[in-house]
């Protein structure tokens, strides 16, 4: 994440942390709550620019282009998370 502003960084650990302690209150172990929430931020965390430059209706199209590229290269990380929390984690490559 070290293109993100801080305010953007410390949004993301924020909503990890939460996420950890949501899945260990679930019964989820500490260390499989860790992997989920980091593959859960990783492939979130361009969302929310594309979604703003998609409404700000300004943008080149080569700059819409290159955000939804790095969204759909990060969605893979959601898929891994999907798969832990279904204990398919062992099917994954890492």
């Amino acid at each position: 994440m070290t293109d993100d502003s801080s305010i953007e960084f410390d949004m993301f650990e924020d909503a990890r942390r939460n996420l950890v302690e949501a899945l260990v209150k679930q019964g989820h172990d500490q260390l499989e709550a860790e992997r989920v929430s980091l593959y859960v931020v990783q492939g979130i965390r361009e969302v929310p620019r594309l979604l703003t430059t998609l409404a700000r209706g300004d943008a080149s199209e080569a700059g819409i282009i290159g955000l939804l590229n790095k969204v759909l290269d990060n969605a893979a990380a959601l898929g891994k998370a999907r798969a832990i929390l279904l204990g398919l984690d062992d099917q994954i490559v890492h």
